[in-house]
């Protein structure tokens, strides 16, 4: 039977380049099972949902082409190169900074100014309403104290929701400590402060799951588990213990950074049972799919955009595609199967 197709993208920092080879190599293998070098993976899916990284990774999925609208702008290998060409740029601290900063202990750690100029080169000014597939993209508002969800569909009915891609792009990757909060605007000049998705929903399949039930899919209207197929993917499963001995004696600034990495994995966790056992009881567990890498020999850091190990982070989408390749053949025929 026919199914919605989801894919929905964790945050994770400059390690969404993992999760981002992993998609561009399941396009490039549908290109070949098809025979067709102009398929994109993106005319299988339905819905696209991201948070922080993968809401920037989502977004740039879903550029329309300016001669086809229809079409999507870029290949998800040039999605990829978005981090590889820009991310030293975006995660650069100089000394200047760390001075002025007092090392990200006064303010963020880094400027936002190379975040902005990389997404204004990838994104113009193409609106969230003008996006080729209905899409969801997690932000969190300091000020109304609530989350907020980008969506196509508000997008598209009024102007208040929609906003320029590049903006939100920012709203949802602006991670505190790291990127000072975005203020953005929306069509209507309505204001936003607006800070990572992350905090509430770094796993953003159950937000996505949650939307694509109040839609309409062509046949298929207001889909529950058993009508989808969910590919939900990480950024790399990082397991780096907190020795009870240490923490117990944390103030303030040890925890920041642990506790952050620790919500952010807790959360996907627990997104991800919480779905095992919704498609279990639909009766369609093979529909909900997580693909969870291992960082490899890459350094977990979410900001560590070295040349090197950008280049191990993108080895490790590698590794995880050629070591799973029963499950990555699963989703591309079942991509095939939902689309005829």
């Amino acid at each position: 039977m026919k199914k919605v197709t989801i894919i929905s993208i964790d945050g994770g920092g400059i390690r969404g380049i993992i999760p981002g080879t992993i998609l561009a190599l399941i396009e490039q293998k549908l290109q070949e099972r098809l025979s067709d070098p102009e398929a994109r993976l993106v005319d299988y899916v339905d819905f696209v949902a991201g948070t922080s990284t993968g809401g920037i990774l989502g977004c740039g999925m879903l550029i329309p082409n300016e001669e086809n609208p229809k079409k999507p702008k870029y290949t998800l290998a040039e999605v990829v190169d978005l981090y590889l060409k820009n991310g030293e740029g975006i995660f650069s601290n100089p000394f200047s900074q760390k001075v002025k900063t007092l090392y990200g202990l006064k303010d963020e750690k880094y400027s936002n100014l190379n975040l902005k100029k990389s997404l204004k080169e990838y994104f113009g000014d193409i609106p969230l309403s003008q996006l080729i597939r209905p899409c969801l993209f997690t932000s969190y508002d300091l000020e109304k104290r609530q989350a907020k969800f980008f969506k196509r569909s508000k997008a598209i009915e009024n102007e208040t929701d929609d906003f320029l891609v590049r903006d939100l792009a920012q709203a949802t990757s602006a991670a505190p400590t790291y990127f000072e909060t975005a203020l953005i605007q929306s069509k209507s000049a309505e204001s936003f402060p607006l800070i990572d998705g992350g905090v509430f929903a770094n796993n953003p399949a159950m937000c996505a799951y949650a939307e694509a039930r109040k839609c309409i899919f062509g046949d298929i209207a207001n889909p529950t588990s058993k009508d989808m197929m969910m590919i939900s993917i990480g950024t790399g499963s990082v397991k780096k213990p907190v020795p009870y001995k240490k923490a117990k004696n944390f103030g303030m600034v040890e925890w920041i950074k642990p506790l952050i990495d620790i919500m952010m994995s807790g959360n996907s966790e627990t997104v991800s049972h919480q779905l095992e056992w919704l498609f279990d009881a639909g009766n369609n567990r093979e529909g909900y799919i997580r693909l969870e890498p291992a960082i490899g020999d890459a350094n977990a850091d979410m900001a560590n955009a070295t040349k090197k190990n950008m280049e191990a982070l993108k080895r490790a989408g590698v590794q995880y595609v050629e070591n799973n390749k029963e499950k990555i053949d699963y989703i591309i025929e079942n991509l095939i199967d939902n689309k005829s």
